[in-house]
């Protein structure tokens, strides 16, 4: 009987979640990846664990670190300290990299990650955080694989790299360029060792912020109704600009903006 009760409150949830979804799209004519976007911020308001309001997903854990905004040279004992949620371990998207790459290419494909994801949360790592506490490997080790993520396009956004030379290349903008440029999904995986449903989840999340611009949406807006971070959409716009006014790759953007969110199954899931 209880399984019974149980299975009912999801179809039921299932329903009224499809009932939202339509009365947006359908009052005030959004795609659907904004419409679903709009119920998932509800939900994430309204449907509140309160017994566990620190909950993350499987897979991801919570860190501390150095506040983005510390200053370089400021003595680290000095310094804010804030904590940010990253994807540790993204299951089979990591399965698939291990497989075909290897350990270093695993290791590399969560460096860039962990720091990515900490970055847009307002939380630099060291190389030392990185090594010590979320790798488990040496700084040594850390630094050949900024290395090798720097000779694919990738700078990665630790706290020594931003406050010295700036900020550089997403590794998923560096994905997308790629695919502008012509490239296969097969040579991009190749190239980047990231995994080949994290390389179609960036397109699609790059089609969709592509879209938006283009309807006016201001950046702020874009990053609400995708559910990414203002930087990756600055990123992302800033890439989508470069290319748009190139005749060479008007074919390829159009393309791209006439992607649809549900001939992807990489649009489900993480960034």
């Amino acid at each position: 009987m209880k399984t019974d009760i149980n299975a009912s409150g999801r179809l039921n949830a299932k329903t009224l979640d499809q009932m939202f979804v339509n009365m947006v799209e359908q009052g005030y004519e959004c795609p659907p990846f904004v419409s679903n976007a709009i119920l998932e911020t509800a939900k994430s308001v309204f449907v509140q664990d309160h017994s566990n309001p620190n909950v993350v997903n499987v897979g991801q854990v919570k860190i501390i670190g150095i506040a983005a905004s510390e200053p370089a040279g400021k003595p680290l004992s000095e310094c804010e300290m804030k904590t940010a949620v990253v994807t540790l371990d993204a299951g089979k998207e990591d399965e698939e990299i291990r497989r075909k790459y290897g350990l270093a290419a695993l290791r590399q494909a969560r460096l860039a990650r962990i720091t990515d994801e900490a970055w847009d949360q307002g939380v630099a790592l060291t190389q030392e955080d990185i090594a010590f506490k979320h790798l488990n490997c040496g700084v040594r080790t850390v630094r050949r694989d900024l290395k090798a993520l720097a000779t694919r396009g990738v700078i990665v956004p630790t706290r020594g790299q931003q406050k010295d030379i700036g900020p550089g290349v997403s590794h998923k903008v560096e994905a997308v360029r790629l695919y502008i440029e012509r490239r296969t999904y097969t040579e991009i995986e190749r190239r980047m060792k990231h995994s080949l449903t994290a390389i179609k989840r960036y397109i699609l999340t790059f089609s969709r912020v592509a879209y938006l611009t283009e309807r006016g949406y201001s950046t702020k807006e874009i990053a609400f109704l995708v559910q990414i971070s203002e930087r990756l959409t600055c990123e992302y716009q800033a890439l989508y600009r470069q290319y748009r006014d190139n005749p060479a790759y008007k074919d390829r953007l159009g393309e791209i903006l006439a992607f649809n969110p549900s001939d992807c199954e990489a649009s489900k899931g993480g960034r």
